[in-house]
């Protein structure tokens, strides 16, 4: 004989009641959606190209100023009736004045002249006869004359015993100094020759000194 109990009852008609595919199915779990594929940084933009560098300006010359040329130290006058040329200078430093020049009708051609307003020790003063030498210089060269001086006390002068020769002026127009040299051979005082071509230029024209060959 089958016992059962009331409540089995109820639990085998329950189960009678579901269908056995209903019993036996399991969910299936919705499938995830894919996750959106991550975005590809975007490539990096080319750095713009940098202005080309304009060149430096060129620094624009200044002419240097002109510098206006001071009066020639020789000055020069001319008597063309008389037939003579003076010319005058004064010493670097005012040390000394010269004064000269020439004649038509000097027995002699060449250039006469005298020293005054030295008051220094370097030339004799007692009448005599001092040897002396002019160096006529240029910038890489020199040429020097014998000179003979003396003392005249009524003029406190010194005087060219002799013209100096034609050739002479040929240095003496195209030096820059010149010097002027005792017989101890110290310089005492030089001039500056600015000047010295057009007054050799007068003495060659109006007293007819010849120019000699180089």
């Amino acid at each position: 004989m089958t016992f059962a109990t009331p409540a089995l009852k109820t639990a085998a008609l329950l189960l009678a009641a579901i269908p056995v595919a209903a019993a036996t199915a399991q969910p299936v779990p919705a499938a995830r959606p894919a996750r959106p594929a991550a975005p590809k940084p975007a490539a990096p933009r080319p750095a713009a190209p940098k202005p080309a560098a304009k060149p430096a300006p060129k620094p624009v010359a200044v002419p240097a100023p002109v510098v206006p040329a001071g009066p020639p130290a020789w000055t020069v006058s001319s008597d063309e009736a008389r037939g003579v040329v003076q010319i005058v200078a004064d010493a670097k430093g005012a040390t000394a004045h010269f004064s000269g020049g020439c004649s038509k009708f000097s027995s002699t051609p060449g250039m006469v002249g005298a020293l005054s307003n030295y008051h220094g020790d370097g030339l004799r003063t007692d009448g005599e006869i001092e040897h002396v030498a002019f160096y006529a210089r240029g910038a890489d060269w020199q040429d020097a004359f014998s000179v003979r001086l003396r003392y005249s006390a009524g003029t406190h002068s010194w005087q060219f015993d002799r013209p100096l020769p034609p050739v002479f002026l040929n240095s003496f127009s195209r030096g820059a100094t010149l010097a002027v040299v005792n017989s101890r051979n110290q310089e005492i005082f030089a001039f500056d020759l600015t000047g010295s071509t057009p007054a050799v230029r007068a003495m060659r024209t109006v007293c007819g000194i010849p120019t000699p060959a180089q």
